[in-house]
């Protein structure tokens, strides 16, 4: 049962591995988009023309991309979050695990103990029973 229980914990960690890497990847690939959009906000900003319906539109993208920055910088914050989450509880399910295995152990120790007592007792009245009938 608690062989049972350790793998369940296993698997459970697993699953916890795997969506961590995953969020880190895609915490990854959001900065490497925000630094796109940064820098070509950047190059947008800095190649302003002296056309006004040019730099109104630049404007209006400069507006958008530093939107979509905002929002990926949130994202990758609750991502990051979340991130720290997932870890806190893996290292919580680590140690509850460590525990239980220790438990089991124990329990695997003391049914040994009982075992070898039963074999004694066993032994010692098998012992008198064959006195007795002698």
């Amino acid at each position: 049962m608690a062989v049972a229980v350790t793998h369940g914990y296993s698997l459970f960690l697993g699953l916890i591995i795997d969506r961590l890497h995953h969020y880190i990847r895609q915490i990854r690939a959001m900065k490497k988009n925000m630094e796109a959009v940064t820098k070509q906000s950047r190059v947008l900003e800095e190649t302003k023309l002296g056309d006004s319906e040019e730099i109104q539109g630049y404007q209006k993208k400069i507006g958008s991309l530093n939107e979509q920055v905002q929002v990926l910088k949130q994202q990758s914050e609750s991502q990051t979050q979340e991130l720290k989450t997932a870890e806190t509880n893996n290292l919580a399910l680590r140690k509850q695990s460590e525990g239980l295995l220790t438990e089991y152990e124990r329990l695997i120790a003391e049914n040994e103990e009982l075992r070898n007592k039963l074999q004694t007792m066993e032994l010692r009245f098998s012992r008198s029973d064959s006195k007795k009938n002698t």
